[in-house]
């Protein structure tokens, strides 16, 4: 913040030296950028998206890899009252029970 921000009386304030600022933010005497920049930026950004793609890539085959090993190493468990003595499924003597209907308790009374 500025210490003093009155005018005096006797001056007229000097309004363009506040609008310098927006003449230099507006004046077009912006250089372009020379040829080989403009080609080392294009190049940094196709190598950009290169490194991307490659490392997304890269990042999907070990998940998939890893994935697949935890998957082959894991023993698979299941219920022994599924099976008969010898380990084989018993398809005919499982029961199964499925419950259809309105499950609101109107017990609140």
């Amino acid at each position: 913040m500025q210490g003093h921000t009155t005018l005096s009386t006797g001056k007229k304030p000097d309004i363009d030296a506040l609008n310098r600022g927006a003449e230099l933010m507006l004046s077009k005497k912006t250089h372009p950028l020379p040829h080989w920049r403009k080609q080392m930026e294009q190049a940094i950004i196709a190598l950009s998206v290169m490194v991307g793609i490659l490392t997304l890539g890269l990042g999907l085959t070990i998940g998939y890899l890893i994935r697949c090993y935890v998957q082959e190493t894991t023993p698979q468990y299941s219920h022994p009252e599924m099976f008969d003595a010898n380990g084989n499924p018993l398809p005919d003597e499982l029961l199964a029970i499925r419950f259809e209907g309105d499950l609101n308790d109107n017990d609140d009374d």
